[in-house]
């Protein structure tokens, strides 16, 4: 019979340190062999996959290639006089343009993408899914990514500041963090049933 596990920890907040920490749920019941070996492990296949394609694998919805947020824009149609049913999704190419993507003035701004249909934004990226199971770890190398995107000069024709890897080298690099986060999903999962169960091992 599995000998019970000293610390009581909930499994609700076991679940949410595996989240914040790859191996944190395993720490926080006691399990600090099995903690330090998930948490290297997913953490250097993560890091392995941004090594292959570069930081800006890290491609989270929402924002488009010249690290602005994506918005949508109703156009006013001039020949009837009304707004289109259609919303168009802009996607800024310089800070100007992010803060004002209408063509025309007459345009509506309906507001960022991500927020105003987050379904149709992250079906447009699915690997994040699987990326952001590796909780903050993702969230600080997308923030590095989106910061490094933005153009370098204001040039009339933009100018990526750091341009995305392309075919082999960003499907691999993307595969390898992705396969991070649903690896962390399983640490989450059975760090979370260890301390509800109260197994130690």
């Amino acid at each position: 019979m599995p000998a019970r596990s000293s610390n009581s920890a909930s499994p609700v907040l076991v679940g949410l340190c595996a989240w914040l920490v790859p191996g944190g749920g395993y720490f926080l019941i006691g399990q600090r062999g099995r903690a330090m070996v998930v948490g290297i492990s997913i953490i250097a296949l993560f890091l392995a996959g941004i090594l292959v394609g570069g930081i800006r694998i890290m491609d989270p919805p929402g924002w488009g290639q010249y690290g602005f947020q994506d918005q949508l824009v109703q156009r006013f149609d001039r020949q009837h006089q009304e707004f289109s049913t259609e919303i168009t999704r802009v996607e800024p190419s310089s800070a100007t343009q992010a803060q004002d993507p209408r063509e025309n003035d007459s345009d509506r701004t309906v507001g960022p993408a991500l927020f105003a249909e987050p379904i149709s934004e992250l079906s447009d990226k699915p690997w994040f899914v699987g990326q952001i199971l590796c909780g903050p770890l993702t969230l600080a190398a997308s923030a590095l990514s989106v910061d490094v995107a933005k153009p370098t000069t204001n040039s009339p024709v933009p100018q990526e500041g750091v341009a995305m890897s392309h075919s082999r080298s960003w499907e691999i690099g993307a595969l390898y963090t992705a396969v991070a986060g649903m690896l962390n999903l399983l640490a989450i999962i059975d760090s979370t049933y260890r301390a509800g169960s109260g197994k130690s091992h």
